[in-house]
C-alpha cells in the first residue's frame, strides 16, 4: 500500500543517514512535498499518513513497526514559524466523526512536523542508540505549481498559446468576445486591465468546475494576500500589429512579467531549495510529467482508492 511504501522508505533513511554521525549533534531532515490538484485528495492523504504513522500498531505492513524499530511517533512544532500548520487535529476528526466529512482543501501552503524515533538495524544494531528523524511534510497547491511551465513563455506566447487552447470551450466564450473586441494597442486604462483579468479569472473557475486541468496562472484560483493586486490584473489579449509604450498590450506585458519575477520564481525556489540539510521528496499525481530540473524525487504514486477513509459518497470504503 502507498502508506506503507512511503513508510518504510522514511525509516530506511534514518538508518542510511547519519551512519558515521553521532546523533547527537545531528537530526536528519526529511522534507516531503505533497502536491496535486484541488481534489485530488492531498488533504486526505497527508492526515492518514500522519494518523497511521502516530498509531504505529495500525502499520502492520511497515517494517520498522513490525520488527518493534518504530519506537515512537509524535508532532513537533514546525521549524518554519511563518507558514501556517497543516491542521491534522481538525482534518481527523472530520473523517472519523459519527457523520464523516471531507476536511477542507488546501487554499495556501501548510507544513507539519512529525518526528520519528527508530532503532537502526542491521550488524551494529546494537552498539547504536536510537536515532530521531523530522518530517516535514508540507502541503501545495497544486494549481500554483502549474504555473512553473510560465518560466519559459514570454507574454506573446502565453497569450497566443492560452488564447488557441481555451478558444473552442463554452467556459471561455465571454472572455474570448471580451479579448478580441478590446484592442490592445489603445492607450492603458486601469478599469480595462480589470475587466479583462476578473472575466479570465472567472474563465479559469468555470474551467476548473468543469474539469479542466490547464487552469493558470494558478494565483487567480488561490490568490491569497494578493487578491486585487496589480501582479494579478492581467489576461491574454490578441497581439496587436505595433503596440506603444503606455498602451494595454504594454501593461499587461509588464504585469505578466512582474507575476512571473515576483511570485512563480520565489516560490519555485522556496519549492525545490529545501536546504542541504535535509532530504527532499515529492508525492504528486503528475510529477513525473514535469521538467526533471522543476521537480523532486518523486516518493508516492497517485493516492489509491483503497487508501481512503471513506469513498467520495461518504461510504466507508
Amino acid at each position: 500500500m502507498i502508506i506503507g511504501d512511503i513508510a518504510d522508505g522514511l525509516t530506511r533513511g534514518v538508518e542510511r543517514i547519519g551512519d558515521t554521525v553521532s546523533e547527537a549533534f545531528f537530526e536528519p531532515v526529511i522534507r516531503l512535498g505533497v502536491t496535486g490538484l484541488s481534489r485530488a485528495g492531498k488533504t486526505v492523504f497527508i492526515t492518514s499518513l500522519v494518523a497511521n504513522l502516530v498509531d504505529r500498531a495500525r502499520m502492520s505492513g511497515l517494517v520498522a513497526a513490525a520488527d518493534g524499530r518504530l519506537l515512537s511517533a509524535y508532532l513537533q512544532p514546525q521549524p518554519d514559524d511563518t507558514v501556517p500548520r497543516f491542521d491534522s487535529e481538525t482534518h481527523l476528526a472530520a473523517l472519523t466523526a459519527p457523520a464523516p466529512h471531507w476536511p477542507d482543501s488546501t487554499r495556501a501552503v501548510s507544513q507539519l512536523r512529525l518526528s520519528l524515533r527508530v532503532q537502526p538495524a542491521g550488524l551494529l544494531s546494537g552498539l547504536q542508540g536510537p536515532r530521531t528523524v523530522h518530517l516535514d511534510i508540507v502541503d501545495y497547491p497544486g494549481e500554483w505549481l502549474l504555473d512553473l511551465e510560465l518560466l519559459d513563455l514570454t507574454y506573446p506566447q502565453w497569450a497566443e498559446k492560452t488564447l488557441a487552447r481555451i478558444g473552442g470551450r463554452a467556459e471561455a466564450t465571454t472572455f474570448v468576445e471580451a479579448a478580441h473586441a478590446k484592442d490592445a494597442a489603445e492607450t492603458f486604462h486601469e478599469s480595462d486591465a480589470q475587466a479583462l483579468a476578473k472575466g479570465f479569472a472567472g474563465y479559469l473557475h468555470a474551467a476548473r468546475a468543469a474539469g479542466f486541468s490547464d487552469c493558470t496562472p494558478g494565483r487567480f484560483l488561490l490568490p491569497g494576500e494578493m487578491e486585487g493586486s496589480p501582479v494579478l490584473t492581467f489576461a491574454p489579449m490578441p497581439k496587436p500589429a505595433s503596440a506603444r509604450r503606455g498602451s494595454l498590450w504594454r501593461e499587461m506585458q509588464r504585469r505578466y512579467d512582474a507575476y512571473k519575477r515576483q511570485v512563480v520564481q520565489p516560490f519555485f525556489r522556496a519549492t525545490t531549495s529545501p536546504g542541504s540539510t535535509g532530504r527532499s521528496c515529492w508525492s504528486t499525481p503528475w510529477a513525473r510529467s514535469m521538467p526533471a530540473r522543476r521537480r523532486w524525487r518523486t516518493c508516492a504514486a497517485p493516492w489509491p482508492t483503497s487508501c481512503r477513509p471513506f469513498a467520495r459518497d461518504g461510504t466507508r470504503s
